[in-house]
């Protein structure tokens, strides 16, 4: 018998070990620790609310947005119209901003070309955020349920998406942020001077459409649309980088994000490793090619849409894959079920801020192979990809298809290379 166990069965012969008595103890106010900490973190990113402008974008965001009503008489002409087109006659730049942004085709052809085949009740919980504002509403929500026809509906908005009005005008009022300095003697007779609140720049004002609210399915424990409190529970958050300053830099109406590849990149940063750096054919190469979110101020992607996919490959002469076990890929992406009620997740790969995601390549270099070539390949609208391909197989002569062929063809236009690196492979010595 060893040293060892002399000294166990003593401690034995004299009752339970300290670790015995200890452990227990520890286990409890680590659990108790992890429970404070948990608690005040809580408290923490709950603290980082402007609670103020949440209150007030709760009411301003009241959707859909009560009807415009009779403009006042003093207005101009193009100041009683709630077009973005009559907007712009003054505000050019924004109009133009706004013009190529996603918000003006939020109501494009893979929304519109669903609307055919759904009900009033789930069109409206679309055009609530894609179409907010009544008049663009053909139909209204009324009592238990039923659905009555709109006097103020304007056809000609319906297929405008989320515009100026539905941004700044309430009752014909016009509302914004605090002017800047250079503007504040400029004269607001065409409609009126406007309310001017600081909560327009407050990440809450964004939180109206991009924020399920908390009694909606949660896949996977995490709202459908959970932006905000991505962003909340963010270090941006904290450092008081709002969705503002990174969407609308010096108040641009361009609202740019992961279907802008420059906005992208300036999200990220991309790195690899190879070794050996200049391999040869015969040579066993390992490759790492790893993507950080290093400035997205949310989950990378924020939404179930996007796909994003890092890749290393051993190509051939003409550019292809070569055959066999030479590609390797890591995919980025929120993926629900949505067969079943409510919405399963099957998985979530996003990277959070400050968190990475990598994709590893271990291969011998195979006669043949003349580059490995690293990239990163993103589908913004991966998921509608799918679904309109889908939709179109099951039913391409239903109404709507056509719109859903046109959204489907630019959801494959709007796929771009984000990052690639090609190192050459040389022929063995």
């Amino acid at each position: 018998m060893g040293p060892y166990r002399r000294r166990k069965r003593a401690r034995h012969r004299h009752g339970p070990s300290w670790s015995v008595i200890v452990a227990p103890a520890l286990v409890a106010v680590a659990g108790v620790g992890l429970l404070i900490y948990m608690a005040v973190s809580r408290d923490a990113v709950a603290n980082l609310v402007n609670t103020a402008a949440d209150t007030w974008q709760r009411a301003y965001w009241s959707k859909p947005i009560p009807p415009q009503g009779p403009a006042p008489e003093h207005y101009l002409a193009q100041a009683r119209q709630i077009g973005p087109q009559d907007c712009g006659i003054c505000h050019a730049q924004q109009f133009l901003d706004w013009s190529g942004s996603l918000h003006a085709r939020a109501m494009g052809p893979g929304v519109a070309g669903q609307f055919p085949t759904m009900t009033a009740a789930d069109n409206g919980s679309c055009m609530e955020c894609h179409a907010p504002l009544s008049e663009q509403w053909e139909q209204l929500p009324g009592p238990a349920g039923t659905w009555t026809p709109n006097a103020a509906y304007l056809p000609a908005l319906r297929d405008k998406g989320v515009t100026c009005a539905a941004c700044h005008l309430r009752r014909h009022v016009r509302n914004g942020p605090p002017l800047r300095p250079e503007r504040a003697a400029v004269s607001q007779a065409v409609h009126g001077e406007a309310n001017r609140t600081s909560f327009f720049e407050a990440s809450e004002f964004c939180k109206g459409c991009h924020q399920h609210a908390p009694d909606t399915m949660r896949p996977g424990g995490k709202l459908v649309e959970n932006t905000y409190q991505e962003w909340l529970e963010s270090p941006y958050a904290a450092r008081g980088v709002t969705c503002q300053g990174c969407h609308m830099p010096d108040r641009r109406h361009r609202w740019r994000g992961i279907h802008d590849a420059e906005t992208t990149r300036g999200g990220v940063t991309i790195d690899t490793r190879v070794t050996p750096e200049s391999p040869r054919i015969g040579d066993r190469v390992r490759a790492e090619l790893t993507l950080t979110n290093s400035g997205t101020g949310h989950a990378f992607p924020t939404y179930t849409t996007p796909a994003v996919f890092l890749r290393a490959a051993f190509l051939d002469a003409s550019g292809q894959v070569l055959p066999g076990d030479y590609f390797a890929e890591t995919l980025i992406q929120r993926r629900l079920d949505m067969t079943r009620s409510p919405w399963g997740e099957e998985f979530d790969t996003r990277v959070l801020p400050g968190k990475s995601a990598q994709v590893s390549f271990d291969r011998r270099a195979p006669p043949g192979a003349h580059t490995l070539y690293l990239w990163v390949w993103v589908e913004p609208d991966h998921f509608y990809t799918g679904f309109f391909e889908d939709s179109l197989r099951n039913g391409g002569d239903a109404p709507g298809s056509a719109q859903l062929r046109q959204a489907w063809e630019q959801s494959l236009r709007n796929r771009y290379l984000l990052f690639s690196r090609r190192i050459a492979v040389a022929a063995a010595p």
